[in-house]
């Protein structure tokens, strides 16, 4: 279902981390995806435990996305 609406996810084991560009998206998605699970395969999706928001702040399996800062080769900084 995700990859055929294009989006953008991690999957590990019963984990997943799907990537949108806004908390509107998020909110659909999730709704979407919660929807898809619990009446088509029958699954419990544990709300407590699942959230939307954006990658730099949420966590995979104990691990998280942060950027660096790059140094310019020429000047060094």
């Amino acid at each position: 279902m995700l990859e055929e609406r294009g989006h953008t996810f991690v999957r590990y084991a019963d984990d997943c981390n799907i990537y949108v560009k806004s908390s509107r998206a998020a909110q659909r998605v999730m709704e979407s995806c919660v929807k898809f699970l619990e009446g088509k395969l029958k699954l419990v999706v544990n709300r407590k435990k699942s959230t939307t928001g954006i990658p730099m702040k949420l966590k995979v399996l104990g691990f998280s996305l942060y950027r660096r800062k790059v140094r310019n080769r020429d000047t060094g900084t």
